[in-house]
């Protein structure tokens, strides 16, 4: 009579969507850093220049 264990992920699924690692952070930033410089100080485009000319 043996008894057989099942594993649950359960806990390893909630740690990973708790859990974040540093290195995940800082990519989250740069990319809000970079949308944020994009907002703040839009390039005009070329295209609508173009147009304009036309």
């Amino acid at each position: 009579m043996g008894l057989k264990f099942q594993r649950e992920d359960s806990l390893d699924k909630m740690f990973e969507e708790f859990a974040f690692l540093p290195e995940d952070l800082e990519k989250e930033a740069e990319e809000k850093n970079k949308a944020l410089q994009r907002f703040l100080e839009p390039q005009p485009n070329e295209n609508k220049e173009t147009k304009q000319e036309n």
